[in-house]
């Protein structure tokens, strides 16, 4: 409203500034206008009197000036022309050359003419002046122009030419009244109705701050209601969903994973303070000493594992790990990798088979690759039974090399394969036993460090193929 003020009352004072300037004009040019008349007017009364005499043989023209003749006939202009309806409004007065009165069209102080219009006319400048004349006694603003005739390059006589200024007064008064009348009213009625508009507007935001101060991190279910608007209020309700939903999705995330880590760490623990609790109830000999001691160093080691891999997780998501990127030639990190865990597939009597027609150039981290494809490999061994079958395969694709890990193992039910990659997670939640439920999580994240992923997909008729896809070194 304040700003919306200080336009209107700029823009009132401009327009009447240019107002007053425009009438300002209209009415000198009216006024030149006018004298320019009067002076033609009278000249043809002269000329139709015939003040042409003869003297000699020759005729010469009588000059105005000093010329009672004039005078006479200036007066005579006068009296005809008092009651003209171009004439009624205005205050016509003659002066001789000297700036003496020599007639008037109203009842007039006929006083001789100001030192400085008079000099003014006799330069043959035209002069405009306000002042106020007595009309019958009783004084009234007017505009007057003094315009000298001359000929001959001499001033004849003046004409002045008065004409009033309460009709342009009359516009500016009730120009000044509009403004100041209804300026106000507009910015109060713009204010009041800004106002209501602003707070049916801000309606939804006061629900969604009502709404947002309920949110808690126990109470991340609770959505904000789209207001339906279909503008920016809208887009910010479903963006506020949106955040509301990833931070519901993390914060379970995070409980869940607290959960995990509680459970995980919680029975090598278990069994490591039961195993000591028994131990020193009674004296034991030194091979049951040996015994628990090598059986609690073996829940310690589980113990550091967990804590190991969960700090990998945690430093790839800070994005804090540093890869080591080489040059190197994948065929060969593969063929390394499958000769590691070859003795676990002999002992299982597991046929591991790797297939690759050519090498592969690509620019990564050789310890964390080979990390990454003996997790997998691991995991196939683990899970495929005595006498079953694991191949490799190594594919170079447009952008990509593709290492499909195929094995005939106990597969993945497809409802199992979005969750397979998350912390702590095991399709077969009975072999707790076996791994941390980690090592998928940190296969994960090594691809996509080197900007490229995994997932797996059923090998029918059974078993679980898995795909590492990992982008080329360019030519």
């Amino acid at each position: 409203m304040l700003i919306l003020s200080l336009a209107l009352l700029i823009f009132g004072m401009l327009l009447y500034h240019n107002l007053y300037l425009k009438i300002s004009d209209d009415t000198d040019d009216i006024l030149r206008s006018r004298a320019k008349g009067i002076e033609q007017s009278i000249d043809t009364y002269w000329e139709a009197e015939g003040m042409d005499i003869a003297e000699g043989n020759s005729r010469i023209r009588l000059i105005k000036e000093d010329n009672i003749n004039f005078i006479k006939i200036a007066r005579r202009w006068v009296g005809e022309k008092i009651n003209d309806p171009d004439l009624i409004n205005i205050i016509v007065r003659i002066f001789d050359a000297h700036g003496n009165p020599i007639a008037s069209t109203r009842n007039v102080p006929t006083e001789h003419l100001n030192a400085r219009i008079f000099y003014n006319a006799k330069k043959g400048a035209d002069h405009f002046e306000n002042a106020y004349v007595e009309v019958n006694e009783i004084p009234a603003l007017f505009r007057i122009i003094t315009t000298p005739v001359i000929e001959n390059k001499r001033l004849s006589y003046i004409v002045q030419v008065a004409s009033p200024l309460v009709q342009m007064h009359a516009v500016l008064r009730n120009l000044r009244f509009s403004l100041l009348f209804l300026l106000p009213l507009t910015v109060l009625l713009t204010g009041l109705s800004g106002i209501f508009l602003v707070q049916l507007t801000l309606r939804p935001v006061d629900q969604m701050i009502e709404t947002i101060h309920q949110i808690t991190a126990e109470n991340l279910k609770l959505r904000l209601k789209i207001p339906g608007t279909k503008d920016e209020i809208e887009s910010l309700a479903k963006t506020f969903n949106q955040m509301i939903a990833r931070l519901d999705e993390a914060f379970s995330s995070q409980r869940q994973f607290m959960e995990d880590i509680s459970h995980e760490l919680k029975t090598p623990l278990s069994v490591l303070k039961g195993e000591l609790e028994v131990t020193l109830k009674r004296i034991r000999s030194t091979q049951e000493y040996e015994t628990t001691l090598q059986s609690s160093l073996e829940e310690v080691n589980h113990l550091v594992g967990i804590v190991e891999n969960l700090l990998t997780l945690a430093r790839f998501d800070a994005k804090t790990t540093t890869l080591m990127a080489v040059d190197l030639d994948l065929n060969l990190l593969i063929k390394d990798a499958v000769d590691v865990i070859q003795v676990l597939a002999v002992q299982k009597d597991i046929t591991l088979q790797f297939n690759s027609a050519h090498s592969v150039e690509i620019f990564a981290d050789k310890n964390q690759l080979k990390r990454l494809v003996l997790n997998i490999l691991d995991n196939a061994v683990k899970y495929t039974p005595q006498g079953g079958k694991i191949s490799v395969d190594l594919s170079q694709q447009k952008d990509s090399a593709d290492i499909d890990i195929a094995d005939t193992g106990i597969g993945i039910p497809e409802a199992e394969l979005p969750h397979i990659f998350d912390r702590f997670y095991r399709v077969d939640k009975s072999r707790s036993s076996v791994g941390f439920g980690l090592g998928l999580s940190i296969a994960q994240s090594i691809a996509m460090a080197h900007g490229g992923k995994i997932y797996a997909k059923p090998n029918l008729p059974q078993g679980t193929i898995f795909t590492i896809s990992l982008p080329i070194k360019p030519k």
